[in-house]
């Protein structure tokens, strides 16, 4: 029985950082997943997501930098169905290298691999541009154009995010998110 129905799903993300010195920093994201598929029996779900990172910075000068990070997306993670379904997506490691450029600049490539055979390594390249409040990115990912832009005042952030995202959508998807930063 196909038709057409509503969806939507948030995550709430919870995310705590450390630096070990001037060159390594780790890090550790939980995320509390949420879906529902309007008026579908059994659409409804919730879920958990564990993310741990580190991330080394390697200077070349006082105006350069080179960071390598390192993260395993969804290393412990669940979610459950109204159904009685519990789904677990397989962990994606990602490598991610950034060159920081004195015109300002930040330039990127992120490198994924899904950990399972059968997954094709993903890769994705984009620039930022930055001053004291405002960014503007402009991007590559999976085949598609991206794009965004975000405002910081003390310690509060809005970003916007526009991607092009053929495979699931016949629209575009337009991203928001408010960051709290300490």
């Amino acid at each position: 029985n196909i038709s057409i129905f509503s969806y939507f799903s948030n995550a709430y993300m919870l995310s705590y950082g450390r630096n070990l010195n001037d060159h390594i920093s780790v890090g550790l994201t939980a995320k509390y997943l949420n879906s529902d598929m309007f008026q579908i029996a059994g659409g409804q779900a919730y879920g958990y997501s564990i993310t741990p990172g580190i991330l080394l910075r390697l200077k070349t000068d006082d105006r350069r930098q080179l960071t390598v990070g390192v993260k395993l997306d969804e290393m412990l993670n669940q979610q459950s169905w109204g159904t009685g379904t519990i789904e677990q997506v397989p962990p994606k490691l990602r490598l991610g290298i950034a060159y920081r450029s004195p015109n300002p600049g930040l330039f990127a490539v992120d490198i994924s691999q899904t950990i399972r055979s059968n997954y094709a390594p993903g890769v994705s390249a984009g620039y930022e541009w930055a001053d004291k409040f405002m960014s503007f990115r402009a991007g590559y990912s999976d085949g598609s154009f991206t794009a965004g832009a975000g405002f910081q005042v003390d310690h509060a952030r809005v970003d916007y995010a526009y991607v092009t995202q053929q495979a699931l959508s016949k629209d575009n998807v337009h991203r928001i998110s408010l960051s709290g930063i300490w």
